[in-house]
């Protein structure tokens, strides 16, 4: 029971991690207008940074356990924030799909 805890704490860090550099990224991308500030992007960094020293342990045990899994979770940062509205809309939908085939 405590390894299930464990997993999920450690997954939905990982998560979190995925999110904050994907938000990062995206600041990048609306520089020079209203929406982009110096200020909130280093504040974000600085927790990114924080987080994953927390996670580097159990980031490095996962990755030389399974290599390739942070590049694929790395790839499907960059799909995501690739798409436009429409896109997003329907991935939510086809993973939607997806979770409910697997709970019949």
């Amino acid at each position: 029971m405590a390894e299930v805890l464990k997993y999920n704490e450690f997954k939905e860090g990982v998560k979190l991690v995925a999110l904050l550099q994907a938000t990062l990224e995206q600041m990048d991308v609306m520089k020079d207008t209203p929406l982009h500030k110096q200020s909130i992007k280093k504040l974000m960094r600085n927790l990114e940074q924080k987080i994953e020293r927390a996670l580097r342990g159990p980031l490095g045990a996962l990755d030389n356990e399974d290599p390739e899994l942070l590049s694929k979770i790395q790839y499907n940062i960059e799909l995501v924030l690739g798409m436009d509205l429409e896109e997003l809309a329907m991935l939510r939908q086809e993973v939607d799909e997806y979770r409910n085939s697997k709970d019949k």
